[in-house]
């Protein structure tokens, strides 16, 4: 395994995620090849990341059906393309965030509020603190235009577990109008995971 002097600790961090953007998150994770499970707590439902280089996890709290919370004391990851997606979503949720960055012998840090850098500070090589207009979000992405069938397949067998973590506290609440709103997705996501695996057998056999 190739080893990665990258770090980068993220301190006070705040987001608010409504489920389209939580779904967005997880679908770029696969993309990037990280593997994914969830673990669920008593208050919370874990989201455990992994890849060759290690594994991270992200406790997400659930206040209502409709959004989803990120809000850590502290969060070290040695992955790169992570450490990336992560100031991704604070940025496009308009979260907060400090982000401390050790690479190549400089650090930096890195102020998120409201979803925007407000400050950066630059230290390393024997000089002084300076600002800079630094962030670990400086890889050009390309887009996806295809996914691999077999990834496809992954993202939604990883909504459907998702999702049935959710019917149990919807059928713990009781709550009818959202259990029903589950099953409903549940179906079609079920109905795509079958389609897809005709697809896939098909790609073997050609």
């Amino acid at each position: 395994m190739k080893e990665s002097c990258f770090q980068a600790e993220f301190q006070d961090v705040f987001i608010e995620l409504p489920r389209p953007a939580l779904k967005s998150f997880i679908h770029k994770l696969l993309q990037a090849q990280f593997r994914i499970s969830w673990r669920h707590e008593k208050e919370t439902v874990e989201l455990v990341i992994k890849s060759d280089e290690g594994q991270v996890i992200i406790p997400i709290k659930r206040p209502d059906e409709h959004l989803t919370v990120i809000q850590l004391n502290e969060l070290s990851i040695f992955m790169e393309d992570l450490a990336i997606l992560l100031e991704e979503l604070i940025t496009e949720t308009k979260g907060r965030a400090i982000v401390k960055t050790a690479s190549g012998g400089w650090i930096y840090v890195s102020c998120f509020d409201n979803g925007k850098i407000v400050s950066v500070m630059k230290i390393g090589g024997g000089e002084k603190a300076e600002m800079g207009t630094y962030r670990t979000l400086k890889k050009s992405r390309s887009p996806i235009d295809s996914v691999d069938p077999k990834v496809k397949e992954y993202m939604v067998k990883t909504e459907i577990d998702y999702l049935l973590m959710e019917l149990v506290e919807a059928l713990k609440k009781n709550d009818p109008s959202e259990i029903e709103h589950i099953k409903k997705e549940l179906r079609l996501l079920s109905n795509e995971r079958e389609k897809l695996k005709t697809s896939i057998t098909k790609v073997a056999k050609s």
